[in-house]
């Protein structure tokens, strides 16, 4: 390969509005941003006639395209809708006489909730004595919070939320669903009435996972997950996945280093750029953005002059990870370490057992592009690379509970506050992706491992990679 060839189809295209290196908002924004002509995400134009119009997401639409949207358009994306969104939709938006015909036509041709004229034997009930819907799901810790979100947007109780939905809810969250859904007192006439705001998907995300940082764990995992590096060897530290630079900035803090993180989407990079700049890290912990379509060789240039190389939750969705194993190899000194969390499937699946509908779940929420390798698979990969294999750890254990903690933070903060339909709407799709990686690791055939690897020494005896490796304690080290 040559100096000038980048990684295009090794790295997904921001362009294309493909997966990002950050699972999540970045997916599903992208997404969005890709129904839609390329440098206007407002004016539709001609695009009304797409070949696919049930693409159309009618809850993001503005009033204006709504009024002139072909009704063809219109049904099918009624089509796309469950019942719940097309009555919170028809509740939002002011419709006219054809639309809302449309709407009704639509509402009185879906079927009833599955289970809903079941008989029961009394045999399968809910812990409170009503019997379970059949096929009904039992809420755990991430779905019983989004339920609450969704109660507390629609007006609703948790109970009949979940009813509505075919969850069953466990007893103790029963007992205690009242206070948890309370409405916000009525303000007196003293108390102002604050206008309902609108976040921004940054913002979101840091309600979710803390102020400058954009996945879940704050400073502590990212210094647990960073200790893995030896920060006693000379040379750069380079982060793949930086987001907005929360945990890189805590690690270049603690270990007295300069750390340079490459950032795939260009509104993230720019803020965590932003961050660094006013925390006074510019120089140590500087967060660019790669160029349009991902990474390219150059960026992990000087060759073998980084002691360590990062990368969170990531290469899942990585189409060649062979080459990436490659680059970053490239990039490390001989010693030096990949440091990288990832999802990994347990082994067996689809030979000893067959994979969970949660797992299959979770694959469609990440947008088709999930294809995580197994533990032997990694060590196989590894081992081609020439990297030796330090550690391979299981951490599920500890992730799900900051995904939990980070609902909960969200949950806590939407009680007294007021959000525009796209911003409700918004954390709504967001919640379904992380119910689904939740969902996916509680069945344990899909886990997060902390995986550190080191660079074997060149085995012919040649000339070392980059006899003059360039020592963090200088200022420009990552520029």
């Amino acid at each position: 390969m040559s100096g000038n060839d980048d990684l295009t189809g090794f790295m997904p295209s921001r362009t294309t509005g493909s997966r990002s290196l950050h699972p999540g908002w970045t997916d599903r924004m992208g997404k969005e941003r890709s129904r839609f002509p390329a440098g206007d995400d407002t004016t539709f134009g001609d695009q009304w006639t797409m070949s696919n119009p049930g693409l159309v997401n009618l809850a993001t639409v503005g009033s204006d395209e709504l009024q002139t949207m072909p009704m063809s358009v219109f049904t099918a994306a009624l089509d796309q809708m469950s019942a719940e969104a097309i009555v919170r939709f028809r509740r939002m938006r002011k419709l006219s006489a054809m639309q809302r015909s449309a709407v009704e036509k639509t509402l009185a041709k879906r079927p009833k909730t599955p289970g809903e004229d079941d008989d029961s034997d009394g045999a399968d009930v809910t812990s409170s004595g009503e019997p379970k819907k059949k096929g009904a799901k039992e809420a755990g810790p991430v779905m019983e919070i989004l339920l609450r979100i969704i109660a507390w947007w629609e007006g609703m109780e948790t109970d009949d939320v979940a009813r509505a939905k075919g969850i069953t809810r466990k007893a103790q969250t029963q007992q205690s669903s009242s206070a948890a859904v309370e409405k916000p007192a009525v303000p007196t006439r003293s108390e102002k009435l604050e206008p309902p705001k609108s976040l921004s998907r940054l913002e979101i995300t840091q309600k979710l996972w803390g102020a400058g940082f954009s996945l879940p764990g704050s400073a502590d995992f990212a210094l647990r997950v960073a200790s893995q590096a030896d920060f006693t060897r000379k040379g750069r530290f380079l982060d793949l996945t930086p987001g907005l630079g929360g945990g890189m900035r805590a690690v270049a803090a603690k270990y007295g280093v300069s750390i340079l993180g490459i950032e795939h989407d260009l509104e993230i990079a720019a803020e965590a750029m932003r961050l660094s700049g006013k925390e006074g890290m510019g120089e140590t912990a500087p967060v660019h953005a790669c160029g349009p379509d991902g990474l390219e060789p150059t960026d992990f240039n000087p060759a073998g002059g980084h002691a360590a190389i990062f990368m969170r939750e990531a290469m899942f969705a990585v189409a060649d990870r062979e080459r990436m194993l490659a680059e970053i190899h490239k990039g490390l000194c001989d010693g030096g370490s990949l440091v990288l969390t990832d999802f990994i499937l347990a082994d067996g699946i689809d030979t000893e057992m067959d994979e969970a509908a949660a797992l299959t779940a979770w694959r469609a929420a990440e947008g088709g592009i999930a294809s995580p390798w197994s533990e032997a698979e990694y060590r196989q990969a590894l081992a081609a690379q020439d990297y030796k294999l330090e550690s391979f750890e299981d951490i599920s254990s500890e992730y799900l509970p900051l995904i939990q903690a980070g609902w909960r933070q969200l949950h806590d903060c939407l009680q007294n506050a007021k959000f525009l339909p796209e911003t409700a709407t918004t954390l709504i799709e967001e919640g379904a992706v992380w119910l689904a990686r939740s969902q996916a690791l509680e069945t344990k055939q899909l886990r997060l491992a902390l995986i550190r690897a080191t660079k074997l020494p060149k085995r012919n005896g040649g000339a070392e990679i980059n006899e003059d490796p360039v020592s963090n304690d200088t200022g420009d080290a990552n520029e």
